[in-house]
């Protein structure tokens, strides 16, 4: 079974050639389910670029087909001039370049009593390309309860991600749904999780990851400061930061055993943070060496600001600069 696929289907451009019937066109595609209306003035003798989307689906044959019906009206406040075509698209989901099809469209002009009785003299003829371009499909893990999905890899071993980390599927047998993360600990390892009772995917769509942060922390005032914001924290004398500027990560896997801060819903969670051996930045009372943020009733609000975070190099959702 192929990878799963998106083909994104476009009205790239229309052309207006051999008799004039008028400059107030509008076109309508229709592609399984999905509908696009353009209303454009375009001369006779001319090509428009329009580039607008029809819509987007999704596939897993190595050949996508679906039927196209285009219908072009020329506006009129009397007689519209109207005239539509089927045809039908074959898009080779194994070719990453373009792929165009052209349809013809012939409209009759009818705006007389007489053109309407003899069916008219003048016909323009409207060449209509779509696009077809395949992309490969962007899910996300969801932010579950405790803030872990709980996945498996080849060997049946679990795996847990974090929320909205970038995924893309790859196919779905036995009532799994495989895909492969894009970033963080699990980077292209194939993994897997079960598809809900319905038969739908736990993976999410429409996540819009945000740029990467810059927090700051104190090691004199205990102090962490994110997006303006202060939060009071601990850390660990016997294993003291030094001034630097360190990457935050993305989470890695759960820690902590148990449930002690109820009002920190997603304190398993814990962003790990590049300096010397397992340091982190996580909620509690305690610290061996990381910043722990003490202001648990708080926590979310850090959490909120990082889990969508990202540097940009698949790793890191930002930096934290220690100073004294």
């Amino acid at each position: 079974m192929l990878m799963l696929k998106s083909v994104q289907i476009k009205l790239s451009k229309i052309k207006y050639r051999d008799d004039s019937i008028g400059r107030d066109i509008r076109v309508e595609i229709e592609v399984l389910g999905k509908f696009l209306r353009v209303d454009k003035r375009i001369e006779a003798g001319t090509t428009t670029d329009i580039n607008r989307e029809v819509g987007r689906f999704e596939t897993d044959q190595e050949l996508f087909q679906a039927e196209v019906l285009i219908t072009v009206i020329e506006k009129d406040l009397l007689f519209n001039d109207v005239s539509s075509t089927k045809g039908n698209i074959k898009v080779n989901t194994t070719v990453a370049k373009l792929q165009q099809f052209v349809f013809e469209v012939q409209v009759k002009e009818s705006r007389s009593l007489l053109s309407r009785l003899f069916w008219g003299k003048r016909t323009a003829i409207f060449e209509v390309t779509l696009e077809a371009q395949i992309g490969e499909i962007e899910r996300y893990t969801p932010d579950t309860e405790d803030g872990w999905l709980v996945t498996q890899d080849e060997q049946g071993v679990h795996v847990p991600l974090p929320a909205y980390i970038l995924v893309r599927p790859t196919s779905v047998k036995n009532g799994r749904e495989y895909f492969i993360p894009s970033e963080g600990t699990y980077r292209d390892k194939l993994l897997s999780i079960p598809l809900k009772d319905d038969n739908s995917s736990y993976l999410i769509s429409n996540v819009k990851h945000e740029s990467m942060v810059s927090a700051e922390y104190s090691i004199s005032e205990k102090v962490f400061t994110l997006k303006g914001k202060t939060y009071k924290a601990i850390d660990y004398p016997e294993a003291p930061w030094k001034k630097g500027i360190y990457d935050i990560g993305i989470p890695d896997y759960p820690h902590g055993s148990n449930n002690t801060y109820t009002e920190a819903t997603r304190q398993k969670v814990w962003f790990p943070i590049d300096f010397e051996n397992a340091r982190y930045l996580h909620v509690g009372a305690r610290s061996a060496g990381c910043m722990t943020i003490t202001e648990t009733t708080r926590w979310m609000e850090i959490y909120n600001a990082l889990i969508k975070a990202r540097k940009g190099d698949l790793k890191n959702v930002g930096t934290v600069e220690v100073i004294d």
